[in-house]
């Protein structure tokens, strides 16, 4: 059954630039997300310095922005001076997180030659777990120095006389679980956030700084924001959703409002910034700095028949929230791009891409050349639900009556979802579209105002199966791919298939060169 919607959008109308690091990814020294798979000294698939080919070609073809190391819960008793020096000589420690040993053979050194490999921005999390505020400022000295001080000069004299320009540095890991090595409540991490700030910073006035926000926490966040306003950039979000979270897997008539709860917590945190700084225009920014539609579940990692094509639209509607959030939203890591619950499955003589890859390879392509974020408004059908809520640290409600309940709300979500961009010559549209619905197929009725788009000139790309449960196995890799697709009516129409992703790009009227002869050079 095929149903309509209406789309306008208003081109005249550019709110902000879309940071292309919402595309970012994150790894850490845990089960095969580093070690075995990206990197792989012992494997014939591997270069010079360890990292396999095929790995870094896929990363590279995801145009991956930002990588996040070491952690994650690993870091929280992580010293990066024994990742330094001579593989061989470096020691092999006790990993507290995940109750392993770590040879230390992946490092400092050997991530920023990763991030070079792949272009990647690096955004190193240090340890605010077992470790000090001084151990950090070294780190940061390693890392960025450009005098003679002990720590510039060890890096130098391990061949590197450049320095690094790490920008981004991370003041902890998920220190208000009680699972996190040196967990603690919001005052004592403000406090002690304070010191590690302030040493990195004199170290290096310009880096920033990413302070450990909580999901659930709006207390948490407002007393780091209330202690931290002049020294951080960004406050830090984690939320797996499926898992570890509120949603489940049976019901998909509730994960499709993933995308929109996602939202509703990005603007948690932000009020919460604002309360805290009490300040409207606090420029603190939020880095959903791991996220994933699912938990790390170790036990099903490895069969690729779990990461689907559902999988993948929820993802990309995940990436929709943080595009219409983009004015708050500059940082995101999806966690973990290799391997576990991963874009990528990495076997001994090949690398899978499951479903979820694509929306990465598309979308980072699409909004990294198309820019800026173009409101629009997407009249549809929408799905009507109780409100799902994680009670798990909410204090009780109080009861005023002997008959007193809580009260249900209920939401509603569209089953389109819509996010445009324009380049920054205002010569070209993007859109991407999701169709969420299970089994219904659309036509999506499109205007635009302010400019017009050359309808025939569109391009499009589409992510779909005929089965929503369609995975890519070593068998089968290609059953979930993106294709080239002609979705668009010369009268602005465009055709989305019941659960899909479709993205088109289209030239408006003052550009010059078209999309198609940009795709053809």
């Amino acid at each position: 059954m095929e149903k309509s919607a209406k789309l306008a959008v208003y081109a005249d109308h550019t709110r902000n630039t879309i940071s292309k690091n919402i595309f970012g990814h994150f790894m850490e020294h845990s089960v095969d997300v580093i070690y075995g798979s990206v990197f792989d000294p012992e494997s014939p698939l591997a270069d010079e310095d360890g990292f396999r080919r095929d790995v870094l070609e896929a990363l590279r073809d995801a145009k991956v922005p930002m990588l996040r190391y070491p952690g994650g819960n690993f870091v929280s008793n992580y010293h990066w001076e024994d990742g330094i020096g001579p593989r061989e000589k470096r020691p092999k420690c006790f990993d507290y997180a995940w109750l392993a040993e770590d040879d230390n053979r992946m490092g400092t050194v050997e991530f920023i030659k990763l991030c070079r490999k792949t272009g990647a921005e690096p955004y190193l999390c240090v340890n605010m777990g077992s470790g000090t505020a001084e151990e950090a400022m070294h780190w940061v000295e390693f890392c960025n120095g450009t005098g003679n001080t002990r720590y510039a000069a060890l890096r130098k004299s391990l061949g590197y006389e450049e320095p690094f320009h790490v920008k981004y540095w991370g003041l902890g890991n998920e220190l208000y679980g009680d699972w996190q090595f040196g967990a603690m409540n919001a005052s004592d991490y403000a406090k002690k956030a304070l010191d590690f700030a302030k040493a990195m910073k004199w170290m290096d006035p310009e880096i920033e700084l990413v302070a450990c926000g909580y999901d659930l926490g709006s207390d948490w966040n407002y007393e780091v924001a209330r202690v931290l306003k002049p020294l951080i950039g960004h406050l830090a979000i984690h939320h797996y959703s499926i898992g570890y979270g509120i949603f489940t897997d049976e019901d998909y008539r509730q994960c499709m409002y993933i995308p929109d709860y996602i939202t509703k917590l990005t603007n948690a945190a932000r009020a919460s910034v604002v309360a805290g700084t009490n300040d409207a225009l606090s420029e603190i920014k939020i880095a959903w700095d791991e996220w994933n539609t699912h938990a790390w579940d170790l036990e099903k990692k490895d069969d690729d028949r779990n990461y689907t094509l559902r999988n993948a639209v929820l993802t990309a509607g995940i990436l929709h929230s943080f595009i219409r959030s983009s004015d708050i939203v500059e940082i995101a890591g999806y966690s973990p791009f290799v391997n576990v619950c991963g874009a990528i499955s990495v076997k001994k003589d090949r690398v899978l891409k499951r479903p979820q890859y694509y929306v990465f390879e598309l979308l980072s392509k699409v909004f990294g050349e198309c820019t800026e974020y173009v409101e629009t408004r997407l009249e549809c059908d929408t799905c009507s639900m109780p409100e799902v809520i994680d009670y798990s640290n909410r204090p009780a409600e109080a009861k005023f009556a002997l008959n007193a309940k809580t009260t249900v709300r209920y939401v509603e979500t569209g089953y389109l979802d819509c996010a445009a961009s324009m380049n920054q010559e205002r010569s070209r549209l993007a859109l991407s579209l999701i169709n969420k619905s299970e089994d219904r197929d659309y036509t999506v009725d499109v205007s635009v105002f302010g400019s017009s788009a050359v309808w025939k000139d569109a391009v499009g790309y589409e992510l779909y199966h005929p089965d929503f449960d369609a995975a890519n196995t070593v068998q089968d890799p290609e059953q979930v791919v993106i294709r080239e697709a002609h979705p668009v009516s010369e009268e602005g129409k465009i055709y989305l298939k019941r659960h899909s992703l479709t993205v088109v790009v289209m030239n408006l009227l003052q550009g010059e060169e078209s999309w198609t002869e940009k795709k053809q050079d």
